[in-house]
C-alpha cells in the first residue's frame, strides 16, 4: 500500500513526471518502479468519426441514443466499451479533429425548437476540441487532470501532427485502473525475491540439510548443482549454480514422522522435482498464478543461462493482493486528483484576472497599431515609389552586369585558346629545334661516314694484296740466302745496316696493326650510319642493342680515361628482346641524350671532386671493389608484360634532388652552365617516347644512391 509520503511525492511531481513510483524493497537498489500507468489501454483506437458534411440524422443513427439499457449480466463489460464509443462522435477533416458532438449536445438539440432537418453535424458540433498529444511523458493521470481541469468527459489523442489517434474517456480511464491492472504492471519478481538463498550440493543428506535449516533459520534448501564453469567465459564465476530441486520443513517433517534415518537420504532423494522456476521479470501476477496451478508455496528465480538468482515465496508476495486495500489506494490516488483540480482551478481563476487585463492592453495596443498602420501606409506609398525607381535601376545595371560577364567569358574562352596555341607553338618550337640539331647531325654523321668509308676500303681492300706481294718478296729473299749464303761484301753491309732480320719480323706487325686499324675504322663507320639511320625514317624493326652499342661506340671517347680522370666503366646487362617496331633514329636520339646526361653527372661530380670525397666517406681501405670507387653506368634490357621492352640506364652517382626531377622533362630546363645545354635533350626523349611511340619515359632517384631512367617501348606499335 502506498504510504503518505510518497503520495506527497507524487502531488509534487503530477505537472512533470505524473507517474505515481513507489520506494524499493530494502537491499534491492535496482528494482524497477513500483507503478508506471496504462495510458495505452485507455485510448480508445477507433472512435466514431464522421465528415463535417454528414447529416444530423445519420450521425444520430450512428449514436443510437434510443438504445436499451437492459443488459444481460455476462454482457456488463461489453456494455461499458459500447456505451463509450457511442457517447460521442469526433468529425475529422485529413484526419484532423476539428469538432466533437456528444450526447450532452443531443440533449440541447431537444430543447431547441428550430428544426433540424437538413443541418449537418459542422452545424452544431463543438469546434476546436481539447486535445492531447501523446509522447513519452504523457501518462494516464495527465489525461485524468485534463478531464478534471475542463470539466469534459472526451478527450481526443493526436500525434505530434495532429492526426488522430484515439478517444480517452473516463469509463476508459476507470477501467484501465482496475487492481488487476495495476496488480500487473506494479511489480516483477526481481522486487521481492529473496537473494540469500541457503544451497546444497546433490551429495549431502537430509541431515545435512536440516541442520542448514537450522542454522540459517529457513524454511527450505535448494539442491543444486556443483559449481560450473560458464558457457561462454574461460574462468568460472563465481556463485553460479544450477538449481536442480528444492527440500521444504514439510519434507524434513514427512521424513521424520515415517522414522526413517535423515543421515541415510540422499538430497536427490528428499528433495522435489520437477523444480518451478520463473525469470525475473515476471510479473508477481505470473507468479502467483503459478503458485496457485502447481500447488506450491515457493519459485525459483533462474537467471538466462538457469543460474540461481533467488526465491520467491508466497509470504514475500505483497499485500496488494487484497483488493480491498487495492481499492483503498485508488480512492485516495482519487482524492489526491481532486485536490490537484482544486488547485489547478484557482490557478485557472487567477489565469481569467490575467487574461482580462491582457484583453485591456489589447485594445490599446489595438488602437496604437491603428495609428501606427495609417502611418505605415503613408510611408510604405513612398517605399513603393522609390522601390519602383530603384528597380529601374537594378534592371538596367542586371543588364549592363549581364554584358560584361558575355564579354568577360568571351575574353576568357580567348586567352585560353591563346595559351593552348602558345603551349603548342612552344612544344613544335621545341620539337623542331631538336629534330632539326639531330637531323643536321645525322646527315654530318651519314656524310663522314660516306667520306671516310671510299678510302678505308680502298686500304682495307689493299691490304691484302700488299700482304701477299710482301709474303713472296720474303720467300724470294730467303731463297736468295738459301742458294748464295755468302753475298758480296756491299750486300752483306747493306743488309747489315738495314737490319733485314728485324725488317722482315717488324713489317708482318705493321701489316697486322694495319688490318686491324681499317677494320676499327670500318665498324666505326658502321656505327655511324646506324646511328644516323639516315635511310630508315619510317617505322621498321629495329634491333634495340644495336642502337645502344652504336650509341656507346660514339660516346667511347668521353668514357676512356685521361690524367686524373678515372674511365667510366658500362655494364651491359641485355635481356633476349626480339625486334620492336619503331623509329631507329628517334630512340637512338632518346639514348643519346640519356647516356650523354649520364656522363656528364659523373664528369661534374669527378671534376669537383665529390667522387673521391664520397669514396673516402663509404668505401672501406680493404675493399679496393667497391662500386663507389669507380664511375659505372648501367644498362640493362627486359621484356615486360609480353607486350613492351624495357631500357633501364642507371649510374651511381649522386643522384638528383627532388625538386630537380619535378622539372626534368620541362622544356628548356637545364641544371648545366650557361653555353653548355640547351635544356630540351629529356623533353624531346620524353616527347620522342611517350607521344611519338606510346611508351612510358621515367626517372627514379635517391640522393646519394644514383639515377635510374627507365623506358618502356611497345613491341608492335600502335601508330
Amino acid at each position: 500500500m502506498l504510504q503518505e509520503e510518497q503520495l506527497q511525492h507524487f502531488l509534487d511531481s503530477a505537472p512533470h513526471s505524473p507517474a505515481i513510483k513507489a520506494s524499493q524493497p530494502v537491499g534491492q537498489p535496482n528494482s524497477q518502479p513500483l507503478y508506471s500507468s496504462p495510458l495505452d489501454r485507455a485510448i480508445d483506437r477507433h472512435p466514431l468519426t464522421v465528415a463535417p458534411e454528414t447529416p444530423i440524422a445519420q450521425v444520430l443513427a450512428l449514436m443510437n441514443p434510443m438504445r436499451v439499457s437492459c443488459q444481460l449480466c455476462g454482457e456488463k463489460q461489453n456494455t461499458v466499451a459500447s456505451a463509450a464509443k457511442r457517447s460521442c462522435v469526433l468529425v475529422v477533416e485529413d484526419n484532423r479533429p476539428i469538432g466533437i458532438f456528444t450526447e450532452r449536445d443531443i440533449v440541447k438539440l431537444t430543447t431547441v425548437a428550430a428544426c433540424t432537418v437538413g443541418l449537418t453535424i459542422a452545424d452544431v458540433m463543438t469546434r476546436s476540441p481539447i486535445t492531447l498529444k501523446q509522447s513519452e511523458s504523457q501518462d494516464i493521470f495527465t489525461a485524468m487532470f485534463t478531464l478534471r481541469q475542463h470539466q469534459i468527459r472526451h478527450l481526443p489523442v493526436v500525434d505530434e501532427d495532429s492526426q488522430l489517434l484515439g478517444l480517452i474517456t473516463r469509463e476508459a480511464i476507470h477501467e484501465a485502473l482496475q487492481p488487476v491492472n495495476l496488480l500487473t504492471n506494479l511489480r516483477c519478481a526481481a522486487d521481492v525475491m529473496t537473494n540469500q538463498v541457503i544451497s546444497a550440493p546433490a551429495t549431502a543428506s537430509a541431515l545435512d540439510l536440516a541442520e542448514l535449516m537450522v542454522k540459517h533459520r529457513v524454511s527450505s534448501v535448494v539442491i543444486v548443482q556443483e559449481q560450473t564453469q560458464h558457457p561462454e567465459l574461460a574462468a568460472p564465476i563465481q556463485n553460479y549454480q544450477i538449481p536442480i530441486g528444492i527440500v521444504t520443513e514439510r519434507d524434513i517433517v514427512q521424513f521424520h514422522a515415517l522414522e526413517l534415518n535423515l543421515s541415510q537420504i540422499s538430497a536427490i532423494e528428499a528433495m522435489s522435482a520437477p523444480l518451478f522456476c520463473i525469470s525475473p521479470a515476471d510479473s508477481l501476477w505470473s507468479a502467483h498464478q503459478s503458485m496457485q496451478r502447481h500447488c506450491v508455496r515457493r519459485l525459483v528465480v533462474v537467471g538466462s543461462q538457469g543460474e540461481l538468482l533467488g526465491v520467491v515465496s508466497v509470504t514475500s508476495l505483497p499485500q496488494v493482493f487484497n483488493q480491498s486495500e487495492m481499492y483503498g489506494t485508488i480512492e485516495l490516488l482519487q482524492q489526491a486528483v481532486d485536490d490537484r483540480a482544486t488547485q489547478l482551478q484557482k490557478a485557472n481563476e487567477l489565469l481569467q484576472q490575467e487574461i482580462v487585463e491582457r484583453q485591456r492592453a489589447q485594445e490599446a495596443l489595438r488602437q496604437a497599431h491603428d495609428d501606427l498602420k495609417k502611418q505605415v501606409e503613408e510611408r510604405t506609398a513612398q517605399l513603393l515609389e522609390s522601390n519602383e525607381l530603384l528597380r529601374r535601376d537594378i534592371l538596367k545595371r542586371q543588364r549592363v552586369e549581364e554584358a560584361l560577364r558575355r564579354k568577360q567569358a568571351c575574353l576568357k574562352n580567348q586567352a585560353l585558346q591563346l595559351e593552348e596555341t602558345v603551349r603548342k607553338l612552344q612544344q613544335t618550337q621545341t620539337q623542331l629545334v631538336q629534330t632539326e640539331k639531330m637531323s643536321s647531325l645525322g646527315q654530318m654523321i651519314a656524310g663522314i661516314a660516306h667520306e671516310i668509308n671510299n678510302p678505308v676500303n680502298f686500304i682495307y681492300g689493299n691490304l691484302s694484296h700488299a700482304s701477299h706481294y710482301i709474303k713472296e718478296l720474303f720467300q724470294l729473299l730467303e731463297l736468295y740466302q738459301q742458294h748464295y749464303p755468302e753475298p758480296v761484301s756491299e750486300i752483306r753491309e747493306a743488309a747489315a745496316k738495314m737490319e733485314v732480320d728485324f725488317l722482315v719480323e717488324d713489317l708482318s706487325k705493321i701489316l697486322s696493326s694495319m688490318q686491324v686499324g681499317t677494320e676499327r675504322i670500318r665498324q666505326i663507320v658502321v656505327s655511324m650510319r646506324n646511328f644516323s639511320r639516315s635511310d630508315q625514317a619510317n617505322i621498321k624493326l629495329v634491333d634495340i642493342h644495336e642502337g645502344l652499342d652504336s650509341t656507346l661506340l660514339i660516346l667511347q671517347h668521353r668514357l676512356k680515361a685521361y690524367g686524373a680522370h678515372p674511365a667510366i666503366d658500362i655494364i651491359k646487362e641485355y635481356g633476349n628482346l626480339p625486334l620492336i617496331e619503331c623509329c631507329g633514329g628517334q630512340i637512338n636520339q632518346v639514348f643519346m641524350n640519356i647516356i650523354g646526361n649520364a656522363i656528364d653527372a659523373l664528369d661534374e661530380e669527378i671534376q669537383k671532386g665529390e667522387w673521391a670525397t664520397r669514396n673516402a666517406k663509404n668505401s672501406p681501405p680493404s675493399n679496393p671493389n667497391s662500386p663507389l670507387t669507380v664511375p659505372t653506368i648501367t644498362i640493362r634490357t627486359e621484356v615486360v608484360g609480353g607486350d613492351f621492352v624495357a631500357i633501364r640506364i642507371s649510374d651511381n652517382g649522386r643522384g638528383i634532388p627532388e625538386e630537380i626531377r619535378r622539372q626534368l622533362f620541362d622544356p628548356f630546363f637545364t641544371t648545366k652552365p650557361v653555353g653548355k645545354g640547351t635544356g630540351l635533350g629529356l623533353s624531346i626523349s620524353y616527347h620522342l617516347v611517350v607521344e611519338q611511340h606510346g611508351g612510358r619515359l621515367d626517372c627514379v632517384s635517391e640522393a646519394g644512391r644514383g639515377t635510374e631512367f627507365a623506358i618502356e617501348i611497345p613491341i608492335v606499335s600502335s601508330h
